[in-house]
């Protein structure tokens, strides 16, 4: 296990959303091709389940609410959403990337190990990978995503390719 630094995007209402310095792992967004949505999807499930079982004690898990995860349109495309969710961890949408984070090379993220042995990829010139957003691409089987130069990439790519991810939640900062 690596320790997970974190990034402190907002503080509000006594909760700090906070996202993954580095990009934790590398999945698809999707094990198949199929239409999807951030609610369907397969990394949502992993998030709240596998990654925030390993990744916190049942004290920090304390603090990690359960929250309105909303089903933020692609700006571009007219792609279905979805629904909003109810998640303790999530990915940040193409509005929240563009919010949090005021330019490219702000959103500029790097693997962890672990990531590059699950087959994220590295900018050989930056050391940087693509990672994931919840919202949908192009298409019902594309999402979109960040390039390792911190471009928003809207269009998105297929759902079973593989990037990397970056983990965003809230903590209750009055736990």
């Amino acid at each position: 296990k690596e320790d997970v630094e974190w990034l402190i995007l907002e503080v509000k209402d006594g909760k700090a959303l906070v996202i993954s310095k580095y990009a934790l792992d590398c999945q698809p967004y999707n094990t198949s091709y199929t239409n999807v949505t951030w609610e369907t999807c397969t990394p949502r499930k992993w998030l709240n389940n596998n990654f925030i079982n390993a990744a916190f004690s049942a004290d920090e898990k304390a603090m990690i609410p359960t929250v309105t995860v909303s089903a933020d349109k692609n700006p571009d495309y007219s792609t279905n959403p979805g629904n909003a969710t109810q998640d303790q961890v999530f990915l940040l949408s193409i509005t929240e990337a563009n919010k949090y984070f005021s330019s490219d090379s702000a959103r500029q993220c790097k693997p962890t190990d672990y990531a590059v042995t699950n087959g994220a990829y590295v900018n050989s010139s930056n050391g940087n990978c693509w990672w994931w957003l919840r919202s949908p691409g192009y298409s019902q089987t594309s999402a979109a995503r960040v390039s390792g130069g911190g471009f928003v990439f809207e269009d998105g790519i297929a759902v079973f390719s593989t990037d990397a991810l970056r983990p965003a939640l809230w903590i209750d900062l009055n736990s």
